[in-house]
């Protein structure tokens, strides 16, 4: 028997057809687990991002920004230029400004027996700088041996021989307009000329002298490793008759505290005690200038002996020096020392001065 079906019948059961259907998918989701928005990776990544846009902030690996001089984390997107600054190192003008922000440091003896010091600055932005004092060549082997530009004031005759053959690209307080270097009231010249860091790459950049793509950097480790270690904890290092320096082993920080005869060496802007997480002391041959007016010195250290001091150990090492390499330096195996990450002083003592750790 042939069955009619009027139009509104069929209509009907099309529409129960399709609620049925929409109950029994929803009933077939109960049992799945719920998807949060908040878990799909991706709008988090967006979440993120804007947030971090609204607070300013830039976000990068640490591991793409690591200082290669310290291993320290590098919170500036872009390293500037290494720079290599003379300072001040006598009575007058201590404490200095901003060695504690320094990478490297090296100190070296000069006419009358006080010290000059070289501070390296390559990922740090001091707002000031110094006191700025004249140029050395010795100084300025190390900072073209370590590609950096060379900032000074003034120089010995043997140092301006070298400029005047386009040695190291440098700036010189002497003969640069203000704007750039500054005086202070606190001091009586020579010990009150100052810069910013900021000023001094805006110079660098505007000469065309830009970050250099090569340059010296020591090979980083987290501990020390060496069978030639022995305990120290006190290092007395005198330069001359009337001026020593001290350091004192913190096992705390795990780093040397160090001493200008017997205060210690602070930070004049913040108050803060200058450390080492290295100290390198290389005994070279020092010589005073024929008929140099100044007693000033030249400075052999082609190769010679020395010391590194690190957590509270001390490592015998040999070393040579070159333009190209900097300090090559290694321990009684002929191997090349690892630095630990932290700040490295370098102590660069005469021949005849007096070394004594404990």
């Amino acid at each position: 028997m042939k069955r009619i079906f009027s139009k509104g019948l069929v209509f009907n059961i099309c529409i129960i057809a399709s609620v049925i259907i929409l109950l029994l998918s929803l009933l077939a989701g109960c049992g799945k687990k719920k998807v949060s928005v908040h878990s799909d990776p991706e709008i988090n990544k967006v979440k993120q991002t804007e947030k971090e846009e609204h607070n300013n902030v830039t976000s990068f690996s640490s591991d793409n920004y690591i200082c290669k001089l310290t291993g320290e984390v590098i919170y500036q997107k872009d390293e500037h230029q290494v720079i290599a600054v003379m300072i001040n190192n006598e009575p007058g003008a201590i404490p200095q400004s901003s060695l504690n922000q320094a990478e490297y440091l090296y100190e070296a003896l000069i006419e009358g027996g006080a010290t000059r010091i070289m501070a390296i600055y390559h990922h740090t932005y001091p707002k000031k700088v110094g006191p700025i004092r004249s140029a050395r060549p010795y100084f300025m082997q190390i900072a073209k041996s370590l590609n950096a530009y060379y900032v000074h004031c003034g120089g010995s005759p043997q140092a301006y021989r070298l400029f005047k053959q386009g040695y190291i690209p440098h700036i010189d307080a002497i003969y640069t307009g203000g704007g750039i270097f500054y005086r202070t009231f606190d001091r009586k010249a020579p010990h009150n000329l100052y810069s910013t860091m900021e000023s001094l790459i805006k110079y660098f950049d505007k000469k065309g002298y830009k970050k250099q793509q090569g340059y010296k950097f020591y090979p980083l480790t987290d501990s020390v490793v060496n069978k030639y270690t022995s305990e120290n904890s006190k290092v007395k290092i005198r330069f001359s008759g009337w001026y020593y320096v001290k350091y004192e082993y913190d096992p705390v920080k795990k780093a040397y505290k160090r001493f200008v005869k017997e205060k210690p060496h602070i930070d004049k802007e913040t108050g803060v005690e200058l450390f080492a997480k290295n100290l390198i002391i290389l005994v070279a041959k020092y010589d005073t200038i024929k008929n140099d007016d100044k007693g000033r010195q030249e400075v052999d250290f082609s190769k010679g002996k020395g010391y590194l001091l690190q957590e509270g150990k001390t490592i015998p090492i040999t070393y040579t020096f070159d333009i190209k390499n900097s300090f090559i330096m290694k321990d009684n195996d002929g191997k090349e020392i690892k630095l630990l990450k932290g700040k490295t002083w370098f102590e660069i003592v005469p021949q005849y001065g007096e070394i004594e750790i404990n």
